[in-house]
């Protein structure tokens, strides 16, 4: 196994996450800079140590809230220096995790010691934006240029459970388990240690909005197909839609210092517009090469579940074992808010990775709207000593 020298090592000192709303939720009425502020201020507050002095460059990914760089509006509600840059970037689905591969750049480079990378996510105030031509709302800007069927994601969900003879009932089985995971995870308190609360007027929230703990195979047998008339994607084999943020702090790594985990590469791959969804499939492949691993030297694996069929397809293409997928429950029942997931998905491996009683590897992994995939490759907190 061939990992990275020290030097270019990157520490996670912290990755944490708000409770994930739905649309029009519990965050219907806050503004994505206000998620940002309360979770760095709790993320902050639970370290000792390290500032908001100390940050040099924030990177936040971002999809649906684009306009007027929400990342420099972020860092200044979240009262970090005037003078320290934010950057926002769009990768749609990896741009959280793309912030992340960019803050890990900046400090392998030795352009800062110290990032604040992630992303945030609130559909329930983006704004409307009208086709200058016909003058209507648009759901969504184009993912592909004239010339490439434009298809809508659900669309591509419904083609490629055809192709790859994937069942309605293998989805809704799917999707069962994840929700029955979260339901563990949140009934044994497991889910906690990846939240900072958000705190409103009233009370203070811990739990995620989206999960169904009450769902059964029965009920999700009953929901309609969304996409296609004759579609096996519905609302419950398929992700919703969510409002949320997630933090990681980036460091230069210190031997011997304790930290969360260690960023040790990462790939992203493009491929073919309509099978999107194989992207954490090429992108995973890629990077187990380049270090000369294999699926079974990975304790855990964090794939965003966008739609049941893609997870499937990459469970069974890669070989991941029941055990080491999504084991706190995944995007099916906690929702994806397009580009906080990435940094929702390390801090989730990282607390899943950090109850492992010595060195410990993990992937995240997920598919990107417009023909990418993305994987990262991450320590636990005891993996210094695996280093080469």
């Amino acid at each position: 196994m061939v990992m990275k020298k020290e030097e270019t090592l990157v520490s996670i000192l912290s990755a944490k996450r708000l409770p994930i709303g739905k649309i029009r939720g519990i965050y219907g009425a806050q503004k994505p800079e206000d998620l940002f502020q309360a979770l760095v201020t709790g993320q902050l507050q639970q370290l000792e140590n390290f500032s908001a002095a100390q940050i040099e460059q924030v990177i936040l990914g971002n999809v649906t809230n684009l306009g007027g760089n929400l990342a420099r509006r972020c860092a200044l509600a979240a009262g970090i220096s005037p003078l320290i840059p934010a950057v926002t970037v769009d990768c749609q689905c990896a741009s959280g995790l793309v912030a992340l591969a960019q803050g890990a750049q900046q400090i392998i480079s030795g352009a800062a010691k110290a990032v604040l990378a992630g992303g945030v996510e609130s559909t329930s105030t983006a704004l409307t934006v009208l086709d200058p031509q016909t003058k209507q709302p648009l759901k969504r800007y184009p993912m592909v240029p004239a010339g490439y069927p434009d298809l809508e994601m659900g669309v591509v969900a419904d083609l490629m459970s055809k192709k790859y003879h994937v069942s309605r009932l293998q989805q809704d089985e799917y999707a069962y388990h994840s929700q029955q995971k979260a339901r563990v995870a949140f009934e044994q308190k497991l889910i906690q240690a990846e939240i900072v609360p958000f705190q409103t007027e009233i009370k203070t929230l811990w739990q995620d909005e989206s999960p169904r703990f009450e769902t059964s195979l029965a009920k999700l047998s009953q929901l309609q197909p969304v996409f296609t008339e004759e579609g096996t994607a519905t609302a419950g084999n398929s992700c919703p839609i969510n409002d949320g943020a997630a933090t990681v702090i980036l460091e230069k790594y210190q031997q011997g210092k304790q930290v969360q985990g260690y960023l040790l590469d990462q790939v992203i791959v493009g491929l073919n517009p309509v099978e999107f969804l194989r992207g954490p499939i090429i992108a995973t492949e890629k990077l187990l090469a380049k270090h000369q691993l294999q699926i079974a030297d990975l304790d855990v694996v964090e794939l965003n579940e966008a739609f049941a069929v893609q997870s499937i397809l990459c469970q069974k293409e890669l070989g991941i074992e029941a055990e080491q997928l999504n084991p706190l429950g995944g995007a099916l029942a906690y929702g994806h808010p397009y580009g906080a997931t990435g940094a929702i998905l390390m801090a989730r491996l990282l607390n899943s990775l950090n109850r492992k009683s010595g060195p410990a590897l993990g992937l995240v992994t997920l598919c990107v709207a417009g023909g990418m995939g993305m994987s990262m490759l991450i320590g636990n907190q005891f993996w210094e000593g695996e280093f080469n």
